[in-house]
């Protein structure tokens, strides 16, 4: 039986189902005010990660036929994942079929290296531990870049460094030359540097290496090291993971 110390802290975080105050294994705190809450949601905030995902991780994920190869894969990084990501591991996820959970698993991979790095050093309340950004809508402003604008080039900079980045829906869309060529830049700067980054797609790597999407020098950077795998089956946004 949970241990819950203070409901009102305690009924809607998310951390209720690997918190160790919660399930009575550690001794809680004697203030009502929960930091290891604040951490989190301030940590999941800065990630800019969608609400709709903040609930993505093993503990609310759903294993059938469709996405069982993936899961094995997959589990264990999560498991150890600040070592995974430390080394440098990117993560792949991709499919034809739209709403089978490419953006799900990303994003659970996003949440789970969160979940164990806000609560250590590596939390500033500055810095993204991780960040999740729209490729499509990433595209559609690197034109202000072209333009030179200080605020798009800081942001570029600022999704190069970031230590795991969940580049989410990448192909979508018609990508100029400009574009294909920042994104060469962004993913051979993270491979460089042994940053770790996340695809989803609706293209496999082998589609995605044509000349008129990302090209083969930016799939060669993404395949490096990569787990993940095609998810298929039918639209989970029809139904609750």
């Amino acid at each position: 039986m949970n241990h819950v110390p203070f409901p009102k802290e305690c009924g809607d975080c998310l951390a209720t189902p690997f918190c160790k105050a919660y399930s009575g294994e550690v001794k809680p705190s004697s203030s009502s005010f929960c930091s290891g809450k604040f951490r989190l949601m301030y940590a999941l905030k800065l990630s800019q990660i969608p609400i709709e995902y903040f609930n993505a991780n093993l503990y609310h994920y759903k294993r059938n036929s469709d996405n069982e190869a993936v899961y094995e894969r997959l589990k264990p990084h999560l498991e150890n994942i600040v070592a995974s990501i430390d080394k440098g591991t990117n993560f792949f996820f991709y499919g034809g079929a739209t709403g089978t959970g490419k953006t799900f698993h990303g994003a659970m991979v996003l949440n789970h290296f969160i979940y164990k790095t806000c609560v250590t050093s590596r939390m500033d309340f500055e810095t993204p531990l991780g960040l999740f950004v729209s490729y499509p809508e990433w595209v559609d402003t690197l034109r202000l870049r072209y333009r030179g604008e200080d605020d798009e080039n800081r942001q570029f900079e600022h999704i190069k460094q970031v230590p795991l980045l969940l580049l989410d829906d990448v192909g979508a869309g018609k990508l100029s030359d400009y574009a294909r060529e920042q994104t060469y830049m962004l993913l051979n700067h993270r491979c460089n540097n042994r940053l770790s980054t996340i695809i989803t797609s609706n293209y496999g790597l082998n589609e995605l290496s044509l000349a008129d999407m990302l090209g083969s020098r930016s799939v060669s950077r993404i395949s490096k090291n990569v787990v993940g795998g095609e998810l298929s089956g039918t639209d989970r946004r029809l139904e609750a993971w």
